[in-house]
């Protein structure tokens, strides 16, 4: 008896509320849909005026990729003689800036040939103008996390070791 009884009342139950949501629905989501555009143009006519002034900012200093590869080339200049006597002379730097956050790359130095005040404003020379590059050719990237690799004084020169990277997080 029951079987029947709700075979019976469920799909009243179910096409009752069916037909509740399809008349609300299609009035809401064209309610929403007017709303929204109207809301993106007023969104816009406010960046207008920040949108005009970046043009402005990054038309002062355009970075070319030779910049940035001739600060490169100045880094790993200074930082070419890797000569050690101990670990605690192996330091790794941060180089560069994706387009989506973090460095694009680590160097290894040794602060036995290279002073550690010259290699971090070099590094942070090379951030600069990748970040500025990145802004004005809206640049992407993988958003791939690297992470900070450990050194060690390998027969008295700094070496990068593989599969050993430390968090930075």
């Amino acid at each position: 008896m029951r079987t029947p009884l709700l075979a019976l009342l469920l799909p009243l139950c179910l096409t009752a509320c069916l037909e509740t949501t399809s008349q609300d629905a299609p009035t809401n989501s064209v309610n929403e849909l007017k709303e929204v555009p109207q809301q993106t143009s007023s969104e816009n006519k406010h960046k207008t005026p920040t949108d005009a002034s970046q043009p402005i900012k990054t038309a002062l200093k355009a970075v070319s990729l030779n910049d940035i590869k001739t600060a490169k080339s100045e880094l790993n200049t200074l930082i070419a003689n890797t000569q050690c006597d101990t670990s605690a002379q192996c330091k790794v730097m941060p180089v560069g800036s994706k387009a989506c956050g973090g460095p694009s790359d680590y160097v290894v130095y040794s602060t036995k040939s290279a002073k550690e005040g010259q290699v971090s404003s070099l590094a942070k020379q090379i951030t600069t103008l990748e970040k500025a590059y990145n802004t004005q050719n809206e640049m992407m990237s993988t958003c791939q996390h690297l992470t900070s690799p450990s050194t060690q004084c390998v027969e008295n020169k700094c070496v990068k070791l593989e599969g050993s990277a430390v968090s930075v997080f």
